[in-house]
């Protein structure tokens, strides 16, 4: 996608430090966060969302969460992904939410 804002991070295209890279995903801090701590989970290859997903990318995700956690030490986090058209940008996406507590709306 040409004009895909991931897929140009991505591809270095826009300059970005990643947190954390695999080979399938790059993390990264979100321009506008939502929480104290707040990064996008990217895959490297332009998908749609997680319907679109052949593999096994939730246990891939699950995976760096927790090693995003654990880099950082908290105890606890939240995943968040929007799907078809309650994504904002149509590139499968996780949003990593730290330090939020209970009752925190999102």
């Amino acid at each position: 996608m040409n004009d895909c804002v991931f897929c140009k991070i991505v591809k270095g295209e826009i300059k970005t430090d990643f947190e954390e890279e695999t080979d399938d995903l790059v993390v990264f801090k979100d321009k506008n966060p939502k929480a104290p701590i707040h990064f996008l989970i990217v895959t490297k290859r332009h998908i749609q969302d997680i319907k679109s997903d052949k593999g096994n990318l939730w246990t891939a995700i699950g995976k760096l969460s927790i090693v995003i956690a654990d880099k950082l030490s908290i105890q606890g986090f939240r995943l968040v992904h929007n799907a078809g058209d309650a994504a904002s940008v149509k590139h499968m996406h996780v949003h990593f939410l730290g330090q939020v507590s209970e009752d925190r709306e999102i």
